[in-house]
This record gives structure tokens, sequence and C-alpha cells, in this order.
């Protein structure tokens, strides 16, 4: 039996009602709508993006679907009077239930402000999964993205809104693929999610995609437009207005965005200013393994805090001393007696070494639930790293990157540990992903605050001279004993160890070592 942890809500339509003026406007004039197109607007919600289209094209023909009940019945109400206008309450996802799914229907311009993070069921992704092999169906907006594509008329053209992070995710690879491949990219514009009306993503912006149904040619460039000064921007653009000196706009080759090993839709690697030498030709997933952690299933169940002044613990219980298992490489199915609790490190920044503030309960029964299959939210994976000496790094980013030694614990999902497959290399690691440098070339790679595994093995890596490796040791080891002693290390130490990487790293040195950071959040 799999003890029960506490239920989600579960939004199934996540719903932003695209409630701007200067981005209805902007989506508009890219969609560049006439009468003789056939318009589709998968995600209606109260019509915003119609009521623009009919501004311009008062007569296109128009089918509003809408999955919310209400919603759709409020649009057939505000629309009863125009002939042109079809609405239909349906899920643009469900397979075979709407004459959309019939291959004939296409359109020519389609318009849409999709769900972000609708919820849907294991059995309904499923289905999509069989139904779209390679895309990543968690992301709804991305599935119902793929969907209208392939409904778009050859020749047609698609403008999106979008979280920023479809651009460079390594999970959309093939949905990027898929629209580099088969369109003519026209335009993105990034902005922050504070643009949109009652939306402030933390983890990410917007951004709006523009395009049309035709293989590029060879020497086509997309047009990148950020940095805007605020909203209006998008009014200007749209009004074929230059906003100067409000936005940055910038032109890339789609051809050599394909060419990427990724196919990530941003600028052209500039590596935050840092020119790498030519010895960088290695990554760490080259000469490391790199490896997500244990998940219990319910944390507030199976997890003790050490002490009550652990940040973020309130609603967790002190672990017993006298429960504290003094193992020192625990076996991998669990711990007979009272004494079972085991260190893990769980996530929080923290350079070079991190005290214990965390012990799981690893006796033989919690072991055996967590290893239960089937329906089970604890994720026993990578279980020939637990209790290895190796290297973890938050799965979320403070500003800074940040690394510490496991120390032989068990490590969390919200640590990525990394596994040098040359044990002498530890130490090197650790001191370079405790860098500026690495920060930068991991943002360049990701910009977003997700650290994850994937991004992590893409990282450029030097490997060094005995004379170097020798160099950067002794100053990781300063750290580590600074890290011990005081909790953590001082500027002077981390200026030291970035210049030595910095050294070996960067063929041209743009970058200087801040001479002033603030520590790590623990």
């Amino acid at each position: 039996m799999v003890t029960p942890r506490p239920q989600r809500y579960r939004d199934t339509f996540q719903a932003h009602y695209t409630d701007s003026p200067d981005i209805v406007s902007y989506m508009v004039s890219r969609l560049k709508p006439t009468e003789a197109d056939s318009i589709w607007e998968p995600c209606a919600g109260v019509g915003d993006l119609i009521d623009g289209i009919i501004q311009l094209s008062p007569n296109s023909q128009i089918r509003a679907s809408e999955l919310d009940p209400q919603a759709s019945t409020t649009l057939k109400e505000k629309y009863k009077r125009f002939q042109n206008i079809k609405v239909v309450h349906e899920d643009v996802l469900e397979l075979g239930h709407s004459p959309l799914f019939e291959p004939e229907i296409c359109f020519t311009r389609i318009i849409a402000n999709p769900p972000y993070g609708a919820y849907q069921s294991h059995h309904k992704r499923t289905v999509l999964k069989k139904r779209y092999p390679g895309l990543y169906v968690r992301d709804t907006y991305g599935v119902i993205l793929y969907h209208c594509f392939r409904l778009l008329d050859q020749e047609g053209r698609l403008v999106f809104i979008i979280p920023d992070t479809f651009l460079w995710l390594h999970r959309h690879d093939f949905l990027r693929r898929t629209l580099l491949n088969e369109s003519t990219i026209e335009e993105i514009v990034l902005f922050p999610s504070k643009f949109f009306p009652g939306i402030s993503f933390g983890y990410s912006g917007l951004c709006i995609i523009s395009l049309i149904k035709r293989s590029a040619h060879r020497t086509h460039q997309i047009r990148i437009i950020e940095n805007l000064a605020n909203a209006n921007v998008l009014m200007e653009l749209a009004l074929r207005y230059e906003p100067k000196n409000r936005c940055l706009i910038t032109n890339i080759s789609q051809k050599e965005i394909l060419s990427r090993p990724c196919a990530e839709l941003v600028k052209p690697s500039q590596n935050n200013g840092i020119t790498l030498g030519s010895r960088a030709n290695l990554t760490l997933g080259d000469i490391a393994d790199v490896r997500t952690g244990f998940y219990s299933g319910n944390d507030r169940h199976w997890v003790r805090r050490a002490n009550a002044d652990i940040p973020r613990s309130k609603s967790f219980e002190d672990v017993e001393v006298d429960k504290i298992s003094d193992l020192i490489v625990p076996p991998l199915h669990g711990i007979d007696g009272p004494s079972c609790f085991i260190p893990i490190l769980r996530g929080g920044a923290a350079r070079f070494v991190k005290q214990t503030q965390w012990y799981v309960n690893w006796s033989k029964d919690a072991v055996s639930e967590y290893r239960t299959p089937g329906k089970n939210p604890a994720r026993f994976q990578n279980s020939q790293y637990y209790f290895s000496e190796g290297i973890g790094v938050p799965m979320v980013a403070s500003a800074r990157l940040t690394a510490t030694l496991l120390e032989g614990r068990l490590f969390d999902q919200g640590i990525v540990g990394i596994f040098p497959k040359n044990e002498q290399l530890l130490m090197y690691f650790l001191g370079f992903l405790n860098t500026e440098l690495a920060t930068k070339l991991l943002r360049q790679i990701n910009p977003t605050a997700n650290n994850s595994a994937n991004y992590l093995k893409r990282m450029p890596i030097v490997n060094p001279t005995d004379s170097e490796l020798k160099q950067c040791n002794n100053s990781v080891s300063k750290g580590i004993k600074e890290s011990q002693e005081n909790g953590d290390v001082s500027q002077a130490t981390l200026n030291e160890i970035e210049d030595v990487y910095c050294r070996i790293w960067v063929s041209q040195k743009v970058i200087k070592p801040a001479h002033s950071q603030a520590s790590p959040q623990s």
C-alpha cells in the first residue's frame, strides 16, 4: 500500500484571457486576416482575439473553439448576430470526437492564446503520446500549437502567444524542429509576463511567434524583438512603427538555429561575453554521469528535519536523534531496526559543503513502499548512484550556480547529482560549478532558473593538465575548508577560484570575478 499524499487542485482550463489591446493589436497585425480567409481560434476564451480580427476583417469566416462550457455559452450569445462566426464547445485535443480531426478540415489563419498549464489526466496523456510520438505532451500549449500547425493550410499564417521557455527548453526540441523545418518563422517578440493583465510568472516571460507554413529559404532571417520598454511598444509594432531605443531588434538565420544541437530559438551564442578556448571541446555529459535523485512520494510523511531552524521546514517534524542510522553506506533494500533515518541532501544553494539538514526514513518497510510498482508518486530512480561520492547542484537556481559535495548522502529529486567518470576530477568539477563562469555558460544554454540534468550535461568542459588540476584542487580545498569552518567561502577565495578556471577555460577573458557576492540562500 502506498502512503497517500495531499491532493493538489488540478485546473483543467488554465485560461488566461487576452485582455490587452496592445497584445491583441500586435497579434492580429501579424495574422494579416482577409475576407477570403478561414480563421480558427482554438482557445477562444471571452473572444478578445476574435474582436481584434473582426475590427480588421469583419467578414472573415471564423471558427471559435472553447472547452469551458460557461465561456462557450457566453461566446455564442456575444456573436449570435455574426453569420461568419461559428462558436463550438469542444476540446481541440479530444481525439476522434470533433470534426476538426477529419483530414479535409484546415484553416488559412490560426491565432491563439492557449492554456499554459492545464491539467491532463494520465489516460489523456497516454493517448496524446501515442498520437504525437516525439512531442512533449505535458505542456498543453505545445500540443495545441503542434495540432494547430498540422491543421494550417500550406502558405497559411499562425500567430501564438506562449511561455518563452518554449524557445529553449530541451523537452520542446521536437516541436521546435518541426516548426523550423516546415515553416518560415517571421518574427518572435519576447516580453515579461507582467505585460499580460493578471499574470506574472516567476519562472518565465512570454513570447509571440508568427510564422507562415512553408519551408524557409536558406537565407531567411528570423526577426527577434526583445527588451521592450513597456507594453505600448507592441501597439507601435502593430502600427508598423519602429520604436527607437524602446526595444532591441536582431535577425537570426533560421538555418543556423536548426543546426544547433537542440535547435534553441535564441540569439547566436555570445557566451555572455566569454570567448571559450579551443580546449573546451567536451561537455559535462561526456566525462561525468549527470543524474536526478530520489523522491519519497510524500516528503511530509517520510522526511524529518534536523531542527526547527531549518529554512522552509515548518510542516516537517524533527528527527529523533536515536533514530538516526550510523551506517556509512546504508543498504539499498533498507535498514532493519529503529535507527533507520539517513541523511538526504535536498534543494537549496550552498557552496562546496553543506551540513545535513534533512533525514529520510530508510527502513525496509519504507524502501519497499518507495519501490512499489504501478501508480506510485515515489521515484526510486538512478539508485546505483545512491550513497556515492559526487556533487549536488540544486535543480532550481539562485542568482548564481552553486554546488556541494554529496559526501555519500542520498540526494533527492531537487538535486542533480554529478559523478565524474574519473574520480580524480571530483574537486575540479566542484570548483568549476561554483564559478560565475559556469553560471554564465549555463544561462547561455538555458536562460531560466532551471538547472536540470539535460542542461548541465551540455556545459562545455576543459580536460585539465596535471598542473592545472593541482592548482584547481589547491584553491578548491581552501574553499571547502572555509565552508566547513565558517558556513561559506570568502570573496577572496571565490575570486581566486574564478581566476584559475577562467585562465583554463577562456581564450579571451571578458568577464571579471565579482568583488561582492551575496551568500547563497540555504
